[in-house]
């Protein structure tokens, strides 16, 4: 099949050909009728069994082959009249070739981690509803980086079932040349504990590509940047690498722009995080099997820790977690699950190595079923979904889960005093975990026994600071990348 880019190539070897013809009545010139000749056999043989058979094209590429073979004998008069002529028969085949090679996508997604699949899931599903676009997925090998030890992990084989994979080491990017690529990771060399194999980074995926796309696997909390603060993701020297960056909202774009990312580069189309959230909860509250024992006719806190939380707080981070574990232990059909980030054993290990211990202890703990952990459930899966579809409410920090939560409309308890104007929403809408005039324990209590005050304040929440919450993420990023990658290639054709 002919691609966009293998469409793009023929069509300028093409128009190289026809420039190359004026140079024929040099001193050179059975290298020039040479090199012309072996252009015409390229594109020819290219399009073997790529257009139907008596296709005029390839009489006309048979015509131009056999005239420059008789100028180079010197069976023909080369006047400038032939010239011409010659001429006007390769445009004629660039506008052949032009409107019969449809335009055909070559599209590679490159997620590395399955967790975070999710910010890629909706736009790969709008491109394989596509008829003309042939999309694939590879998904790519990372390290993670301890303090004593450097760890090789590749999790294609956790992809579900329904979700088709290519082995990358079974993906030629040579051969592929895809038009788009879409990453969610674009740190390359500069993240301190998982990085994705060299052979995966930007700079070197842009060689195969001319539409090198960046989907955040996060969704850019409400938190207002702090004054003089780098916005990492935008201040990493690989975005110079980047074509295309999928931010999820104005307020994110400007912040590109502030750190020196052009505005062109930058496109508010949402997230597609949003679209599995806004999907997921179409369905009424739905408790998985395995965790039905401890959390059926219970309300459920989501309880969701990042990965820096214990090394940038050490004790205070443990002592924050018992105190929710605690409403289990003091409130009635009170549950919690909690979701640690999935990189949160190997920041410990890569940072604190000196509290590895007490994590895993803990987490020994609440699997094991200790009685001085009731109703808690630890989630460790791929899929935070369920998480989301099986609670009543969200404690958290400021972050990219809290952001999708949002779409819910259920309560959700920052894990913080008052933040007033630090962040874009109002803060009204929130509980506060450390708030003194109502504590953790008085709102965990009051929401279980159904009275929530803040639940009109709740309402369309995200929709505020946030495009396309709708759950159209997804296929707006797939149609506005497809429409900026064939007006990128004729553009060049012009």
């Amino acid at each position: 099949m002919i691609f966009l880019k293998k469409k793009r190539r023929l069509l300028d070897l093409l128009k190289t050909t026809v420039q190359m013809i004026d140079l024929i009545k040099s001193k050179n010139q059975s290298e020039v009728i040479n090199n012309c000749q072996e252009a015409v056999k390229t594109i020819a043989d290219s399009l073997e069994g790529e257009l139907a058979e008596g296709e005029t094209v390839f009489n006309d590429l048979q015509t131009m082959y056999d005239l420059l073979t008789l100028i180079d004998q010197q069976q023909v008069d080369l006047t400038s009249e032939l010239i011409f002529k010659m001429k006007q028969l390769l445009v004629l085949i660039v506008d052949k070739l032009d409107k019969l090679i449809p335009v055909k996508l070559n599209i590679a997604f490159m997620p590395y981690k399955v967790t975070m699949w999710d910010s890629l899931a909706s736009i790969y599903e709008a491109a394989k509803q596509d008829p003309d676009c042939t999309a694939k997925i590879i998904p790519i090998p990372y390290y993670e980086i301890a303090a004593d030890k450097t760890t090789s992990i590749y999790e294609g084989d956790l992809f579900p079932n329904d979700i088709p994979i290519i082995p990358y080491d079974e993906y030629d990017l040579a051969k592929e040349e895809p038009d788009i690529i879409f990453i969610h990771n674009a740190y390359d060399q500069y993240n301190d504990f998982t990085q994705v194999n060299k052979r995966f980074f930007t700079s070197n995926l842009k060689q195969y590509t001319d539409m090198l796309v960046y989907v955040p696997y996060h969704i850019t909390s409400f938190s207002k940047m702090a004054p003089n603060r780098p916005y990492i993701t935008y201040a990493i020297p690989t975005m110079v690498n980047i074509d295309k960056i999928i931010v999820a909202g104005q307020f994110v774009k400007d912040a590109a722009i502030k750190y020196g990312i052009p505005e062109e580069k930058v496109l508010v189309l949402g997230s597609p995080k949003m679209d599995a959230v806004r999907q997921a909860i179409k369905d009424k509250k739905k408790i998985p099997k395995e965790w039905q024992k401890k959390l059926i006719n219970k309300y459920v806190f989501a309880l969701d820790t990042n990965c820096m939380d214990f090394v940038n707080n050490q004790f205070y981070e443990f002592a924050y977690i018992e105190q929710v574990f605690d409403a289990t232990r003091m409130i009635p059909n009170c549950a919690v699950i909690w979701r640690p980030h999935p990189l949160t054993r190997i920041s410990i290990a890569h940072y604190i190595p000196q509290m590895l211990s007490m994590y895993d202890n803990c987490i020994t703990e609440i699997k094991s079923e200790s009685s001085r952990y009731p109703n808690i459930i630890l989630d460790d899966s791929s899929d935070y979904l369920s998480f989301f579809k099986a609670s009543d409410a969200y404690i958290s920090a400021t972050n990219s889960l809290m952001a999708a939560y949002t779409l819910t409309d259920q309560p959700i308890i920052i894990s913080a005093g008052k933040l007033g104007n630090s962040i874009l929403l109002s803060d009204e809408a929130f509980y506060h975990f450390y708030d003194p005039n109502y504590p953790w324990y008085k709102i965990a209590k009051n929401l279980v026994n159904g009275k929530d005050h803040k639940k009109k304040l709740r309402h369309n929440l995200a929709s505020q600071i946030y495009s396309y919450t709708d759950g159209t993420s997804g296929k707006t990023i797939y149609q506005e990348i497809k429409k900026e990658t064939i007006l990128k290639m004729t553009g060049e054709l012009k």
